[in-house]
């Protein structure tokens, strides 16, 4: 049956509460419409509204903009409530919710469609109407909920397009306590209705938690969209959520099986501005088997990609979570994949016990972590089964660089088992890839440290300013108590092997305590071909005093050793090293000596190739009881040893 609201009144025929009413009392589905002549007027509440318990059709108005145009004043009473079996089905559209005393809307029924509603937020789309509690709760027996639209609109550029608006709230935007299959799609949650200015909700903008699974944030529409290839529409089913005063989103107490595919974080509708919500973008909490996605192996690059970009903490956080899958992302960068917006902490902070994360992966799988105030990605504490495979670290897409202010990856945790593959690490502020801290178990092949994405240029021209690729410290960087580190392998890809070259520090320094590092099959000073030099600016690789049990290449791998060449200082200097193993490395115009052994005891020096160094091939007469056999080479400035 259809019930008409044609009155602004509180109560009597014809007012919201009397249709509510009538709709409670017959059992079925109903519709309850507003009168056109009420468009921009409020219903000023003097008691709580009935409780929604039967199946209805709650429409109210829209403006020209597609904003709501009638408003519901709850005068600090409770919000909106659809409650049942028999409510499940319900729709709410075209109304503003403001003023509850509790959450602005409560749904404790599935199947309900929420669209076009402004919660928390008035009918200008600009002006704060708080409620006091969430804007919208979706209880734990509550599923298949719709907040939002699944189709973009027709004719509407997508920048200006959204749903619900749910901003200014005293709790979070959004709160999910334990409901499952809940669909949140093409949202403004904490901004105004334009998406241009920060109304954030007191909360997170989105909570799931207590066991909330299989839920979807955004969703994969697309319009073709590929920011590599300059095409910059966004993804048709995200949703915009900034300004919030903790996360963007927030995932925990054992929520799983949830996705977040298209949305921006912390940034504004167009993606390139900030508008960051204090705490992280997403937090992942003592959760597993969530994940971020932003296209799929068989697609283009990032046509669905999340931004999370321009938060006051990490762009993610994942703490004592397992099984979480991260694909095609922006951290630090913009929607146009140009403009830096940074995160004021790391790119992605990766810790506690967390387990089993999935960093990227093949082709186009990779995510972009560039512009932090951070690292751009922090993997630390006890984190085992890490892998970071195709991540830009410092720089875009594809693109020029665009520096983390830290190093582009950090690695601390001792829980081993953590991988550093294929991913390209340039412009970084400190190091590209620093290892530091207990981290133990470190697997890191292969990589391009300090040159362009393909390892081929050192530097480029933007506006007519050269720029370099290096990172502005040493291209790796182990120290700390660092143990079982191994940069080495014959893993072949789009990148042969690891290079590391064209940085401002050392390519390789072993420092602090380091201990058990190999290093084999690496180009340190060279393009990825070998066919170009682009040296290290202090050297090639440095071991420091304190470090022990150091093997740099293998006694079996003739021919596939390190090339160590075109480096400013030294290609290899070790400073008092008791035990190191150098064998059949080769190493080649490089500006000071080939190998330069200062003081130390105990050391193997076979089978390497010293060509054409500034000063002597090798340098050992400082050291004692050396063993060196099988070295030769020639045109060495000082001659072949020292």
């Amino acid at each position: 049956m259809d019930f008409t609201v044609s009155t602004l009144n509180d109560s009597g025929v014809g007012s919201l509460r009397w249709a509510i009413g009538e709709a409670n009392q017959r059992s079925g589905f109903d519709q309850i419409v507003v009168d056109s002549s009420l468009s921009g007027g409020t219903i000023n509440l003097s008691s709580d509204l009935e409780v929604i318990s039967d199946r209805v059709a709650l429409t109210g108005l829209l403006s020209a903009t597609g904003l709501a145009a009638i408003a519901i004043n709850f005068n600090d009473h409770r919000g909106l409530i659809f409650q049942g079996k028999k409510a499940a089905g319900s729709s709410l559209n075209g109304f503003a919710l403001g003023n509850a005393s509790g959450d602005g809307l409560i749904l404790d029924a599935s199947r309900i469609t929420v669209q076009n509603n402004l919660i928390g937020i008035g009918l200008d789309g600009i002006t704060a109407a708080a409620n006091q509690g969430h804007g919208i709760t979706i209880r734990e027996r509550s599923n298949k909920i719709l907040i939002g639209s699944l189709d973009p609109l027709t004719g509407v550029p997508l920048a200006q397009q959204r749903s619900n608006v749910i901003s200014a709230n005293g709790g979070s935007g959004i709160h999910i306590e334990g409901g499952d299959s809940n669909r949140i799609a093409n949202n403004r949650i904490g901004t105004t209705a334009d998406g241009s200015s920060d109304l954030g909700n007191g909360g997170d903008g989105i909570t799931l938690r207590n066991h909330a699974n299989h839920n979807r944030i955004g969703g994969a529409a697309h319009d073709g969209n590929d920011p590599t290839q300059g095409e910059f529409q966004r993804p048709g089913q995200g949703n915009l959520i900034s300004g919030n005063a903790l996360a963007g989103v927030r995932i925990s107490d054992g929520s799983r099986n949830n996705r977040l595919m298209g949305n921006f974080i912390g940034t504004d509708a167009t993606g390139n501005s900030a508008i960051g919500n204090d705490g992280d973008g997403v937090a992942i909490l003592n959760a597993e088997h969530n994940g971020l996605i932003g296209t799929t192996r068989n697609q283009s690059p990032f046509i669905y990609y999340n931004v999370i970009s321009g938060n006051g903490g990490n762009g993610l956080r994942v703490l004592d979570s397992k099984a979480i899958t991260i694909h095609a992302n922006f951290f630090g960068l913009g929607a146009n994949n140009a403009t830096i917006v940074a995160n004021g902490g790391d790119g992605a902070l990766i810790e506690g016990n967390s387990s089993n994360i999935q960093y990227g992966g093949v082709i186009p799988l990779g995510n972009v972590n560039a512009g932090n105030r951070g690292n751009g990605i922090n993997v630390t504490d006890h984190v085992r089964n890490f892998i970071t495979f195709n991540t830009f670290a410092g720089l875009t897409a594809f693109g020029g660089i665009a520096p983390n202010q830290q190093s582009g990856i950090r690695i601390s945790s001792d829980g081993g088992n953590n991988k550093v593959r294929t991913n390209v690490m340039a412009g970084n502020a400190q190091h590209g890839l620093h290892i530091t801290g207990d981290a133990r178990d470190i697997w890191v092949d292969p990589n391009i440290i300090g040159l362009n994405t393909y390892g081929t240029e050192a530097t480029y021209s933007d506006g007519g300013q050269t720029i370099s690729w290096g990172n502005n410290q040493d291209g790796i960087r182990v120290d700390g108590n660092a143990s079982d580190i191994l940069i080495a392998g014959n893993r072949r890809s789009v990148i042969p092997q690891n290079t590391i070259s064209n940085n401002d520090g050392y390519g390789i320094s072993l420092a602090g305590n380091a201990r058990n590092v190999i290093i084999d099959e690496t180009y340190v000073g060279l393009s990825t071909l070998g066919t170009t030099e682009f040296g290290n600016h202090q050297g090639g690789i440095s071991v420091g005093a304190g470090t022990s049990a150091i093997q740099i290449g293998q006694r079996k791998n003739q021919q596939h050793g390190n090339r160590i060449s075109g480096n400013a200082g030294d290609g290899i200097s070790l400073s008092e090293p008791v035990n190191a193993r150098l064998f059949n490395n080769r190493l080649r115009n490089n500006a000071g000596s080939g190998v330069v052994f200062a003081g130390g005891s105990n050391n193997t020096l076979i089978g390497n190739t010293a060509d054409a160094n500034r000063d002597y091939g090798f340098a050992i007469s400082t050291a004692s009881q050396t063993k060196a056999n099988r070295n030769r080479g020639q045109n060495n400035g000082s001659g072949l040893y020292g």
